[in-house]
C-alpha cells in the first residue's frame, strides 16, 4: 500500500476531527513540516515544564528605529482623510526595500498590506505617488481579490507569521473587527488574534480613527484597543500643499518598548515620507482663565451650560467644576435649584506709588 500525502489546508481553520488521525499519521512520515503546527499548541501540564525566564533570551530589536519594534503589535490613528493610508503604503514600501522611513534605520521584512478600506485605483495611485515599484516582498490584498483579505485569526495568516516573520498591516480596524467597538469583552478577544501573530513572530501594524469626542481624540473605541497594543501613534496634519497633505506628524500617545518619540513626515511626491522638524503642541488652555472668559461673555448661564461650553475648548467636567466653587463669581439661584453665575467685576487700581523721604519710602496712603 502506497502512502498517501494530506495536504492540510493552509487558509482556513480545521477542527482537530476533521481529519482522520492515520491520514494525519501518514502526512506526518511523508512531509513532517506540513503537519508540524497542524495539531494543537503543546500544553503545559506540570508547572516545572515551565522555562526559566533568566535563560531566555529577550533584547528589543527595531523594524524602524523607534518607531515599530520587531514581533509587536502597533497603532497608528488619525482622522479620516489626514493621511494614515499614505503614511501606511510608505512604511510598508520602506521595509519590503530596507530602506530608511522618515531618517530612521529600517530592517528589511516582506509585507503584507491587508487593504479593507481602498478600491484597487486608489491603492495603485498611492504606490505611483509614494515611488513604490514592484516588489516581490510586498503584496496587497484587497477587496477586489476573491476571498476578500481576512481578519488576524486567519490560520493561513499564522502560517505566514511562522514562516516569514512578515510585517501585517491592518487598514483599517472597523473593516476587520467582528465585535462591537465600544465591547471590552468583544475588543480584547479581537486584539488577542493580534498578539498571537506577534507571538509568531510578525510585527503588526494596525490603522484605525479618532474620535469625535474630547474623550477619544486618540482613538475610537474601547480602552482595550490602547492597551492591547506596543507602541501607538497618533497621525497629525500639519499643512497641507495645493489640497493635498504635505506635512504629518506622527505624536506617539504609548511606548511599551522605549521611551515614546513624535516624528515630522513631509510628503515629496514620487518620493515617500522624508523628516522634518516636529511642530511643538499648542499650549493648552488655561482651565480658570477659559471658565471665567466664558461666564463673562455669557452670564447667567447655570453650571451644566458652562460645562457643556468649556467641553468645546477642552476643559472636562470636573475642571470646571472647580474653577466654578473656588472662583469669585456672582451667584444668583435660577429655577429647578439652578445656580446662574456671572462674573465678579472689580475695579482696577492702580499700583501704590511710593516717594523717598530721605531714605524712608512714604506711604502709599499718603502718596495716592
Amino acid at each position: 500500500m502506497s502512502a498517501i500525502l494530506v495536504e492540510l489546508p493552509e487558509w482556513e481553520e480545521v477542527a482537530a476531527e476533521a481529519v482522520p488521525a492515520e491520514a494525519v499519521a501518514v502526512a506526518a512520515e511523508v512531509a513532517p513540516e506540513k503537519v508540524a503546527h497542524a495539531g494543537t499548541a503543546d500544553k503545559i501540564t506540570d508547572i516545572t515544564q515551565l522555562p526559566s525566564i533568566w535563560h531566555l533570551e529577550a533584547t528589543v530589536e527595531w523594524l524602524i528605529e523607534d518607531i515599530l519594534p520587531l514581533g509587536s503589535v502597533n497603532l497608528i490613528t488619525s482622522e479620516s482623510g489626514t493621511g494614515k493610508t499614505w503614511v501606511a503604503y510608505a512604511i510598508a514600501g520602506a521595509v519590503a526595500r530596507g530602506e530608511r522611513f522618515a531618517g530612521q534605520a529600517v530592517r528589511q521584512r516582506p509585507i503584507l498590506y491587508l487593504d479593507g478600506e481602498n478600491p484597487l485605483c486608489i491603492a495603485k495611485q498611492r504606490l505611483w505617488d509614494l515611488g513604490i515599484t514592484e516588489t516581490p516582498d510586498l503584496r496587497v490584498w484587497g477587496g477586489w481579490v476573491d476571498p476578500s483579505p481576512p481578519g488576524p485569526n486567519s490560520a493561513l495568516l499564522r502560517h505566514y507569521a511562522r514562516e516569514h516573520q512578515p510585517l501585517l498591516i491592518w487598514d483599517s480596524l472597523v473593516q476587520f473587527h467582528d465585535g462591537e467597538e465600544q465591547s471590552a469583552t468583544e475588543t480584547r478577544a479581537f486584539m488577542n488574534h493580534f498578539r498571537q501573530l506577534a507571538h509568531l513572530g510578525a510585527t503588526i501594524l494596525i490603522l484605525h480613527h479618532t474620535g469625535k469626542t474630547s474623550t477619544s481624540q486618540e482613538y475610537r473605541g474601547s480602552s482595550d484597543i490602547k492597551a492591547a497594543v506596543d507602541m501607538a501613534y497618533v497621525l497629525e496634519t500639519e499643512s497641507t500643499l495645493m489640497g493635498g497633505i504635505h506635512r504629518l506628524t506622527l505624536r506617539n500617545f504609548k511606548a511599551r518598548y522605549a521611551p515614546g518619540k513624535n516624528f515630522g513626515l513631509e510628503f515629496i511626491h514620487r518620493r515617500g515620507f522624508v523628516a522634518c522638524e516636529v511642530p511643538y503642541p499648542p499650549t493648552a488652555p488655561d482651565p480658570m482663565e477659559t471658565v471665567i472668559n466664558l461666564v463673562a461673555e455669557n452670564p447667567g448661564k447655570n453650571q451644566g451650560e458652562i460645562v457643556a461650553m468649556a467641553k468645546q475648548a477642552g476643559i472636562s467636567k470636573h475642571r470646571v467644576e472647580a474653577c466654578l466653587e473656588n472662583s469669585p463669581f456672582n451667584r444668583r439661584p435660577g429655577t429647578s435649584k439652578a445656580i446662574l453665575y456671572t462674573v465678579t467685576r472689580t475695579p482696577e487700581l492702580p499700583a501704590p506709588r511710593e516717594r523717598e523721604y530721605g531714605r524712608l519710602p512714604a506711604p502709599a496712603e499718603e502718596v495716592a
